[in-house]
């Protein structure tokens, strides 16, 4: 067992995700700690309105990002296992449980690719790739065809839109182009603003 207070630690500070163990959560308070200092200096990446934690969407996600990696490389793990310790997230609405989502589930983008370019049936890479259309604010880091089913709006919140916009920019599916409103004109002026072609898409709406 490996809880989960000194593995954020090291995530945090050096990218690595070691553990000892199946994560638990620990103690809670020294997991809020850990969660407060990396969100207060996440939140500073993001322009417009300083954003808040949202302190139950933090604590389950940074949980899942754990478990995730353990099951990456725990690999004899039952199928039933990993689908009780992953459960669906919590379906992002405000700019608080978007990027109290994002600041952690970022992690398992490279994770993703590692498990799904093995074995795209694998019950970690479904469960990830649920996940991951569900809080589009990071699943539009993956390489996910399959189009969002999570909220687009960010509560409005114009720094969140616009680095959706970027990470779409840099990585374009037109699946996760909103057809109308603020996230996509955030995405043409990307594309502008980084002088390149705005894509033409398949149903000939550009």
């Amino acid at each position: 067992m490996s809880e989960l207070a000194p593995f954020l630690e090291r995530l945090f500070a050096t990218g690595e995700a070691r553990l000892a163990g199946r994560p638990e959560l620990g103690e809670r308070h020294e997991v809020d700690e850990v969660l407060r200092h990396a969100f207060a200096d996440y939140r500073l990446n993001i322009a417009g309105p300083l954003i808040e934690i949202d302190w139950e969407t933090a604590r389950s996600t940074a949980l899942f990002t754990a478990r995730a990696c353990w099951f990456a490389v725990s690999r004899d793990e039952p199928p039933e296992r990993v689908q009780a310790d992953l459960p669906a997230l919590s379906l992002p609405k405000t700019p608080a449980a978007h990027l109290s989502i994002d600041f952690t589930f970022r992690y398992l983008v490279t994770v993703y690719r590692r498990i799904h370019a093995l074995n795209a049936e694998d019950v970690l890479a479904a469960r990830l790739a649920v996940a991951f259309r569900a809080c589009p604010l990071t699943g539009v880091l993956t390489d996910i065809a399959d189009a969002p089913t999570g909220d687009l709006l960010f509560g409005g919140h114009a720094g969140l839109e616009l680095l959706y916009a970027e990470r779409l920019a840099a990585n374009f599916r037109e699946s996760w182009l909103p057809t109308t409103g603020r996230v996509r004109e955030r995405v043409e002026l990307v594309f502008q603003q980084m002088r390149k072609k705005f894509p033409v898409l398949a149903s000939g709406a550009a």
